[in-house]
């Protein structure tokens, strides 16, 4: 009885809705773990910055001798390699041409073009300047570039007035690291280029009836490096284009320079003015033609006026009228292209666009290749590559693999 009366006891404490008892709760056992707990395998792969500073100091002499060797070959670089020179100006293109006030030719035209015995004009400039973000891929067109190529200059540095093509190719010395590059690991190279400059001429570069640039492996080269020499960039903020040309003279790198901004120029007012001056050269050819006429039938009805004095016959008024009738369609049609004949002439004005030179072309002074700042880039090298160097090598001393081997 006993027993079953704690059974039914035990199974009467599990019945739902009766609270149980603090002391029928499980104990629950909090422990307290250190941070740093579980971290200890870690340790080895924090990088101590004494023991690394140590590790430099140790094998300072490695990095004396990486860095004597630096300042030899920097020394070595700077007063071995070629001058570089930096010729550059600064240009304030037009943006617009759109006639938006009355200070314009066209709205003179239209106010005042009645005074002159001239219609008011109905010509409104809507088109804008070439986009000043398209110059600089202007300057590297290969049309533009190869244009350049062909361009006489005078290279002091041998004396002589030659193209860029004839001075690249024909004249110009590599120097005495170009001998070193160009007879070692560029000696595949070199061998390829004198099998296939055998009997190769020049070019005759772009055709202008086709549009169709023929040039060879050796011009592409040229270009490829002028590229990198001669260039244009804009600033955003300012709108300012500035041009830049690198040469190994100072005085041929601001006749680039200069030569640069006269085609860009040019070639943008060309751009601009192209179609109006196709149409100026029709409407004045159009307007010789209308003379011609109005000339004739002048004549002739002056010719008839006088032979026919007195005679008012019938036929003689008809004949009279008919030369009248071309008299007057010869001034109307006269008169009306010499209108548009003034109204284009301004179309050319205000398509052509301004460019103000706010930097002009400069020679400049210092060279780009400075020997100071070559010796410090070559001990800033030199002393990186000795602190890997010391590092490379207590890794492989202490790599478990190699001292197995």
């Amino acid at each position: 009885m006993s027993e079953e009366n704690n059974s039914n006891q035990e199974h009467g404490d599990n019945k739902p809705g009766k609270k149980k008892s603090p002391e029928n709760f499980p104990i629950q056992e909090y422990r307290l773990v250190p941070a740093d707990h579980g971290h200890e395998g870690y340790e080895e792969d924090e990088i101590d910055l004494i023991e690394l500073a140590k590790t430099i100091w140790d094998n300072r002499k490695v990095i004396y001798r990486f860095v004597a060797v630096g300042v030899v070959l920097g020394v070595l670089v700077a007063l071995l390699s070629p001058k570089e020179y930096v010729s550059d100006a600064t240009l304030m293109p037009e943006y617009s041409t759109e006639s938006m006030g009355g200070g314009s030719a066209s709205s003179l035209l239209q106010q005042y073009g009645g005074l002159i015995g001239l219609s008011g004009g109905t010509y409104n400039s809507a088109s804008n300047a070439i986009r000043v973000d398209l110059y600089p891929k202007i300057v590297q067109s290969l049309s533009f570039q190869d244009k350049l190529a062909r361009q006489e200059f005078y290279f002091p540095d041998y004396d002589t007035t030659a193209s860029i093509y004839e001075y690249y190719l024909e004249i110009m010395s590599p120097g005495v690291f170009g001998y070193v590059m160009q007879y070692t690991v560029g000696l595949p190279g070199t061998i390829i280029r004198a099998f296939k400059a055998e009997g190769e001429t020049f070019s005759t570069g772009v055709s202008n009836e086709d549009e169709i640039v023929e040039l060879t492996k050796l011009e592409m080269e040229v270009i490829d490096d002028l590229r990198s020499r001669v260039s244009a960039s804009l600033d955003e903020e300012s709108g300012v284009v500035t041009v830049r040309a690198q040469m190994s003279d100072p005085k041929l790198a601001a006749s680039v320079a200069k030569y640069t901004i006269d085609e860009l120029t040019e070639y943008l007012v060309e751009y601009r003015t192209e179609k109006v001056i196709r149409d100026l050269e029709f409407i004045e050819e159009q307007l010789n033609d209308a003379r011609e006429r109005f000339r004739e039938a002048q004549l002739e009805l002056a010719d008839f006026d006088d032979s026919n004095q007195g005679n008012l016959t019938a036929r003689a008024q008809t004949e009279r009228q008919r030369l009248q009738s071309e008299y007057d369609i010869a001034f109307n049609l006269y008169n009306t292209l010499t209108q548009q004949y003034e109204e284009a002439k301004l179309k050319v004005q205000e398509e052509t666009p301004v460019f103000k030179v706010l930097q002009p072309v400069q020679v400049p002074v210092n060279d780009e290749t400075s020997g100071a700042m070559v010796l410090i880039v070559f001990v800033m090298l030199s002393g990186i590559a000795s602190i890997g160097w010391i590092f490379i090598r207590q890794f492989l001393a202490n790599n478990p693999f190699s001292s197995k081997e």
